[in-house]
């Protein structure tokens, strides 16, 4: 497949430029070596790593420059690993630079690289709707905050309550992958959260405790969870028109009944777009996920459910632009398990099943993307 890239002349002159393996990405400068305390203003983008190899975290303060603030696995060998911040602007406005063709590049930040549309047609039938790839899902494309809040605590939107963020960016605590940690936002029955940017400070991002909508809400870092669906039987957790970046596990989590909608959405960066609860306490379903028009990069898995417990997903229009080659699980199907009775098994990918209604088609390939069509249960029918 030829896909087409739209790539700005100072970005390409600088990865031309780049012949050898560097220890900042282009336009960086170094601030710290690993083990060393380094300080940055608040809410700015650092790339840690060495030989043109990166993960990027979005940090405030002082923070030690190695694995522990950025995570097992992400120091790269051979030699000392760099800490290193863009020399022209603050990191909270800047992309990730463009790497060079040997690069690895382990970020889950936004690329500042578009894809056209190829001159040839994809060969899927969504094809002809596929939108211009870029940083965003087109037409939510995230605002510069307008200001950064500190919460104190949890803010609680109350039942039918509108909360318009203005654009403003807001943390709490944590933001790693702990259990337990409190939400920036809950959401009680029919509330609506709006023009929201969560920032490095994610906590447990957004508790949905009946009918929710998230609209135009942009994860710079997904935390432990972006949002997680609460709510009984009968309730929709709606989210439509942002973007999560920086996760390592699942974007959204499904504990509740009912159904949780994801539409107009961007992801980059996480081992699951959505997942029904494997473990919980009085776990059980069924649970429903509608995900339609959504785009994701290096996501290694799109949803997750619980057959024996009814669970369901439809899928319709998703893009994968992946910058590599590794295998997307579109809908993979496990036995789920009431918590204290040990942990959920994996059964295997499924497409046009009674719990998995999407097929080959549903799903647009860009670049490097390939789907994973082998690991498939038993039961499923794969042509």
């Amino acid at each position: 497949m030829r896909i087409s890239l739209i790539i700005s002349g100072v970005l390409l002159a600088a990865a031309a430029s780049s012949s050898f393996a560097a220890n900042r990405p282009a336009g960086f400068t170094t601030i710290c070596n690993e083990g060393k305390t380094c300080s940055v203003p608040a809410s700015t983008l650092v790339a840690y790593g060495r030989a043109d190899k990166f993960t990027y975290k979005t940090l405030s303060g002082s923070f030690v420059c190695g694995e522990v603030t950025f995570g097992a696995g992400t120091k790269v060998a051979g030699g000392t690993n760099e800490c290193s911040v863009g020399r022209a602007t603050s990191a909270a406005n800047s992309s990730v630079p463009a790497q060079s063709s040997s690069s690895k590049v382990n970020s889950s930040v936004p690329s500042s690289i578009a894809s056209s549309k190829s001159s040839s047609s994809v060969a899927t039938s969504a094809a002809s709707s596929t939108p211009t790839i870029g940083t965003y899902y087109p037409g939510c494309e995230k605002p510069e905050p307008t200001e950064t809040v500190q919460l104190p605590a949890t803010r609680v939107v109350a039942a039918g309550e509108v909360f318009d963020g203005l654009n403003k960016r807001y943390n709490l605590s944590g933001g790693g992958q702990g259990e337990g940690q409190p939400p920036l936002f809950e959401v009680q029955e029919g509330g609506v959260v709006r023009n929201v940017i969560i920032g490095s400070l994610a906590a447990d991002g957004i508790h949905c405790k009946g009918n929710c909508t998230i609209e135009r809400v942009w994860w710079e870092d997904i935390g432990e969870d972006a949002a997680t669906a609460m709510g009984p039987a009968g309730t929709i957790m709606n989210v439509t028109c942002g973007a999560a970046f920086n996760g390592s596990d699942k974007t959204f989590q499904f504990n509740g009944r009912g159904e949780l909608h994801i539409s107009k959405f961007y992801v980059q960066g996480a081992g699951k777009l959505a997942r029904t609860c494997g473990d919980c306490t009085n776990n059980g379903g069924p649970r429903k996920i509608v995900i339609n028009d959504v785009i994701t990069r290096d996501v290694s898995t799109i949803v997750g459910i619980n057959t024996n417990f009814g669970d369901t997903a439809i899928i319709r229009k998703l893009t994968l632009n992946n910058s590599g080659t590794s295998k997307t699980k579109i809908c993979q199907v496990y036995k789920g398990v009431v918590k204290g009775s040990g942990s959920s098994s994996a059964l295997g990918v499924e497409f046009d099943t009674v719990n998995c209604d999407v097929r080959p088609a549903d799903v647009t390939l860009l670049g490097n993307s390939q789907m994973n069509t082998s690991a498939c249960a038993g039961s499923c029918p794969i042509n």
